[in-house]
């Protein structure tokens, strides 16, 4: 729809100018290498003391990553080539992957961390969210276009033309009530609302006929 593309459009915009965050990658801790440098490493360890000091660091952080709440439910794997740690895998938010890096970074002898875990960003989370409220926001205008809609037919209508039914909808559900002056008009009305576009289910136990004196 284009109103969820400009919505999302204006918050990612929004949110870029605010943060500033756009693209950008945090400093590596003072004694390792870069992001780029570790994502560009050799991914085998050169000699035979490297790979078991990999192994070593390897046991240790999966040890870590285990025993973690911030990481429960995400699937991750763990490489260490020459003291530099590659995480891969899925989470679930972006935050379950910045723990997992930080664990990474507290293992003795890691020199750096490729962190290619697949995870939502902040902003993608915050579109997200944007995206459910503006389809909330759409079905509650749905609602307010069906009862207006059934109201002016059912005082267009030569049965139902009185002003005395209330209509009210909520997520495409009708609920009828007030007074009407015969079963007929009644029938009528529970007919028209079940014929408005938009309309799931018509509730009409409280549209009761006026007792004649």
């Amino acid at each position: 729809m284009k109103t969820t593309t400009l919505s999302r459009t204006l918050i990612a915009t929004a949110l870029i100018a605010s943060f500033g965050l756009a693209g950008c990658k945090k400093n590596a801790p003072d004694g390792q290498m870069s992001d780029s440098a570790a994502a560009e490493a050799r991914k085998d360890s050169a000699t035979l003391g490297s790979a078991l000091d990999d192994t070593g660091i390897t046991a240790k952080l999966k040890s870590r990553l285990a025993s973690d709440t911030r990481i429960e439910g995400a699937d991750l794997s763990v490489e260490t080539n020459n003291g530099v740690v590659t995480l891969s895998g899925t989470a679930k938010a972006s935050a379950v992957k910045e723990a997992a890096e930080e664990l990474a970074r507290t293992v003795d002898g890691v020199k750096g961390v490729d962190n290619r875990i697949a995870a939502p960003t902040a902003l993608d989370t915050f579109v997200n969210g944007a995206d459910t409220a503006t389809e909330n926001a759409g079905d509650a205008i749905t609602d307010t276009v069906i009862t207006t809609k059934l109201k002016a037919a059912l005082i267009a209508d030569a049965t139902t033309k009185g002003t005395a039914i209330n209509v009210t909808t909520t997520d495409g559900r009708v609920t009828l009530s007030g007074q009407v002056a015969s079963g007929a008009e009644r029938e009528k009305a529970i007919s028209i609302a079940t014929r408005t576009d938009g309309v799931k289910k018509v509730e009409a136990g409280d549209l009761k006929v006026a007792s004649r004196s």
